[in-house]
């Protein structure tokens, strides 16, 4: 068993490799709950590197790009900010490995297949907020919506457990299994991990182009190639779904027009059914060209928190989520993802993730979904059920 303090795993869409896996910490820029983060000093300090840097941006680094009061929310212990360059990097291909930086150690071996040990979970996640709850919630975000102060907001709800585990990684690779997402990460800061089993693209750069894979819409799979195909044609269809997508599909074009070249944003797919594992979603692709001296800080300061986690108006509908939602996201909502020497990155949403926080024994996994005017608050209830049931079923054994 892998007791690195510091390891993470990438599971990414790359032509070279199955996956990232780095372990050590050569330097680091870490901002705490609460810091400020100094955005000029993490540019100076990136672009300083020339080298590999790994890690995560948690939501709550949102007070650092807008002005928030204070909020009365239970705050999460994992750090805000966390990028690091890696002692050791590898790439992995199958069971295979090539070392790009440091050395192998047979430790690491675990990674080279995702069979899970045998290993007691002994949690079960329970939702922290009631059907009636959610239901009061969602009639409330409704009036809103009917006022005109936000049009379509993402309210999220947390599931929770108390826990003590010795073998993360093998319950990772569980929930992996489960899933296969495309977006899939391990990552260990310290006492603090992520297990993420995430569909979703945040951002991506790769030379001047930049692209945003945003996700609005989720269909269940079917119990047959018949029904499979009639739930992918009723997603693609649904007037809600698309009314969902398009809302922020226009959010991401705004965003990153921030930091493009004039003229250059552009939507490359718009409502693409996608299938996965578990379950369907329609997904958009907005792109643009951005200047060659833009860098990964202007680029965050520009889009985060991502469009599909928050809603529109941006900032209104921020304000609202923490009026109505009853304990900080932490890193749910956030990104895991790397930046390459060249400037070149890719980053994740974290979301079907599950949060482990070893200094409180607790386990989080925090579900939500996009509500407007057309939802109904208990079918919205239910989709959310849908999208942890995966993870869930993985913890359960």
């Amino acid at each position: 068993m892998n007791t690195s303090e510091n390891l993470f795993y990438l599971r990414f869409p790359r032509e070279d490799c199955d996956a990232l896996l780095v372990e050590g910490v050569a330097d680091s820029f870490v901002a705490q709950v609460g810091d400020k983060v100094d955005w000029q000093e993490l540019d100076t300090w990136i672009k300083s590197a020339n080298d590999w840097v790994f890690g995560w941006v948690g939501y709550d680094v949102r007070r650092s790009l807008e002005h928030f009061d204070a909020e009365n929310l239970e705050a999460s212990l994992f750090p805000q900010l966390v990028l690091f360059r890696p002692l050791n990097l590898f790439k992995i291909r199958g069971q295979s490995y090539e070392v790009i930086k440091g050395d192998w150690h047979p430790s690491f071996d675990e990674w080279l297949h995702l069979q899970p040990r045998e290993t007691a979970v002994g949690a079960e996640l329970i939702p922290q907020v009631s059907r009636s709850e959610y239901n009061g919630h969602i009639n409330e975000i409704k009036r809103q919506i009917a006022l005109g102060n936000v049009y379509e907001l993402n309210y999220c709800m947390p599931f929770e457990a108390q826990a003590n585990w010795d073998d993360a990684p093998s319950i990772w690779k569980r929930i992996y299994r489960q899933t296969e997402a495309p977006f899939s990460a391990y990552a260990r800061w310290g006492k603090h991990t992520v297990m993420c089993a995430s569909p979703e693209r945040y951002l991506k750069r790769e030379g001047n182009r930049v692209l945003s894979q945003p996700i609005k819409g989720t269909a269940r799979r079917g119990q047959s190639p018949e029904e499979d195909q009639r739930l992918k044609h009723e997603l693609c269809f649904s007037k809600k779904e698309r009314a969902e997508n398009v809302m922020i599909v226009d959010l991401v074009r705004n965003d990153l027009s921030r930091c493009a070249e004039r003229d250059s944003v552009r939507v490359d797919e718009l409502f693409g059914v996608h299938t996965f594992k578990t379950v369907h979603h329609l997904i958009s692709t907005v792109s643009c060209t951005v200047p060659p001296s833009t860098g990964w800080v202007d680029l965050i300061k520009a889009t985060f928190p991502m469009g599909s986690m928050t809603g529109a108006p941006k900032l209104s509908a921020m304000k609202l989520i923490a009026e109505h939602e009853k304990t900080e996201r932490g890193i749910y909502s956030g990104s895991i993802g790397y930046i390459e020497p060249n400037g070149d990155f890719d980053f994740n949403v974290v979301i079907r993730s599950v949060q482990y926080d070893e200094l409180k024994s607790k386990a989080s996994c925090h579900v939500g979904g996009a509500i407007t005017a057309l939802c109904n608050a208990d079918d919205e209830y239910n989709e959310c059920l849908l999208k942890a049931d995966a993870v869930l079923r993985a913890l359960r054994g």
